[in-house]
């Protein structure tokens, strides 16, 4: 057998193997953060540079391979292809709908999701891309709802799903390791279990590095200042340290869990924190409004949604630059994590399950988060009730804490939002650590703790050295690392869709089921 498959010993469980992808990685790893102690104006600078010179190349590129992704999802998803089963027929899948959907969407999103969920309707609202609205008119307001759906909705969640469904065919249906390179078997055959394939779950891991190590930086800022805001915790570079550390603690201890213990039942309790504010938020805010708002957000994204999705960059134009082009390069370096992660944890579903899952559901989420928090920020600005000069400032954590602060019982409120921002924190931290340790040792369905150990550390060293370079390094670093990895995901979405067009021409299979998968009342594995 190939060092690259998984091997199982005589109880069918798989033997992790930790070769040339491990010390590649590792010592990338500690090749970056050594150069980051010892150079932190270069990295810094560099990454800056390297950001611009993406952003203008690639981020058109960026628009469109989005745009692709979502489609093929949609459409693979509609199609009688929808109905095959990601694994052996009748298997049930691992975990039932309640874990499944709170661990995808728990990993895919980091702390930053409630600090934009307040505040990025608001900031869309003051500056709308040139030519469209006026600043601070209810048009505006408008557009701001719209376009942080956009950046949140399924065009993002799409990314994922272009990850997840591909890997999970090639690992469930054609017993391949759970790794990107599986996903293109079809493109490159037995080459994915040698050195080519090798590099590409090279790449992979170093996206997933820089993509989480980014968002854990620019979180912990943003927590940092938050907690300064309600509590007078002072804003310094040792208390963010501290944050991570204290935080990837607890993250790494769920990692060695497991997927069936820590992670799954602190992705439920970040589930049913999460749920409990919006429904505070939505009935003791300005509940009319918030209704308006959700009907205005949807309204505007469908009928925008052609002009939204195709737009680039535009000479003196910058706003795509600042906006579209980053978050697609953000949502792309965490697509090889959030996707590997969905794939491993969705063996039983069907492909149309697993689209609707993770392209319909967090979607769906996304429009009722912006339109209750988002709407509530705005509405609290206009009144006067909430400084307008935080939004001018771009201080999300300071005009999420004040917009929360609005609602009753704002200490109890101010308690429950930090420890719904530690856990959307270390449930993205956890799945990481889990995943970086999965696909170094040769897509292991339970990675080594030692290993899953070793990448908590590695990524809480990576975000620390990449807070230091402050905010053009962390977000030049996301953009960076969505390069190459944009290419390998239209790549994994060609092969995709060849081996299924092959599979079904061969004589003798696969099967179409007829079932459409487990209902949500289904019992399937824990829930």
């Amino acid at each position: 057998m190939a060092s690259s498959e998984i091997r199982t010993d005589v109880a069918g469980r798989d033997i992790p193997q930790l070769g040339s992808v491990f010390g590649a990685s590792l010592s990338f790893a500690l090749a970056f953060i050594v150069f980051g102690l010892v150079f932190p104006a270069t990295l810094q600078d560099g990454l800056s540079a390297l950001q611009r010179v993406v952003v203008t190349t690639f981020g058109p590129v960026y628009v469109g391979a989005v745009a692709v992704v979502l489609v093929l999802m949609l459409a693979v998803a509609l199609s009688p292809v929808g109905r095959l089963q990601l694994g052996k027929p009748g298997r049930r899948p691992e975990f039932g709908w309640p874990s499944w959907l709170a661990m995808l969407m728990s990993a895919g999103v980091g702390l930053s999701f409630l600090f934009w969920g307040t505040a990025q309707p608001l900031l869309h609202a003051v500056d709308p891309p040139p030519g469209t609205a006026q600043a601070g008119t209810a048009e505006a307001a408008a557009m701001g709802l719209r376009y942080s759906l956009f950046f949140w909705g399924p065009h993002a969640w799409a990314l994922y799903a272009g990850v997840a469904v591909p890997v999970a065919y090639a690992a469930f249906r054609k017993d391949r390791p759970v790794l990107i390179s599986s996903a293109l078997y079809a493109l490159m055959g037995e080459s994915t279990r040698r050195w080519p394939g090798k590099i590409i779950d090279l790449l992979a891991v170093i996206a997933i590095l820089f993509g989480v190590a980014t968002s854990l930086g620019l979180g912990t800022r943003e927590l940092n200042e938050g907690l300064a805001h309600a509590f007078g915790v002072p804003i310094s570079y040792g208390a963010k340290v501290a944050i991570i550390v204290g935080l990837m603690t607890v993250s790494t201890i769920s990692a060695m869990t497991g997927l069936g213990r820590g992670i799954r039942w602190l992705s439920l309790a970040n589930g049913v924190l999460c749920s409990a504010l919006v429904v505070f938020t939505f009935f003791w805010g300005p509940t009319r409004d918030l209704i308006g708002d959700l009907g205005t957000m949807v309204g505007g994204f469908v009928t925008h949604l052609p002009g939204m999705s195709l737009a680039t960059e535009t000479p003196g134009n910058s706003w795509e630059a600042g906006w579209t082009f980053f978050f697609w390069a953000w949502w792309i370096a965490w697509a090889p994590f959030v996707g590997t992660f969905i794939a491993r944890i969705s063996r039983g579903r069907t492909i149309r399950s697993v689209v609707a899952g993770v392209v319909l559901v967090p979607g769906s989420i996304s429009a009722v988060w912006f339109s209750v928090f988002g709407g509530t920020a705005l509405n609290r600005v206009e009144s006067g009730t909430v400084d307008p000069s935080l939004v001018a400032g771009n201080v999300k954590s300071a005009l999420t804490v004040e917009v929360f602060g609005t609602l009753p019982l704002p200490g109890v409120v101010a308690v429950v939002v930090a420890i719904v921002l530690a856990l959307l924190f270390i449930t993205s931290a956890d799945s990481a650590s889990f995943m970086l340790g999965s696909t170094t040792s040769g897509g292991s369905l339970k990675p080594p703790r030692p290993v899953r150990l070793l990448w908590s550390f590695s990524a809480a060293f990576a975000a620390v050295l990449l807070l230091a370079g402050g905010v053009s390094a962390l977000q030049g670093a996301a953009v960076v690392a969505a390069v190459p990895f944009t290419v390998i995901l239209l790549a994994v979405c060609v092969s995709f869709v060849l081996m299924v067009v092959r599979d079904l021409r061969r004589p003798g299979g696969p099967w179409l089921e007829s079932s459409s998968g487990p209902s949500p009342g289904q019992r399937a594995g824990p829930r």
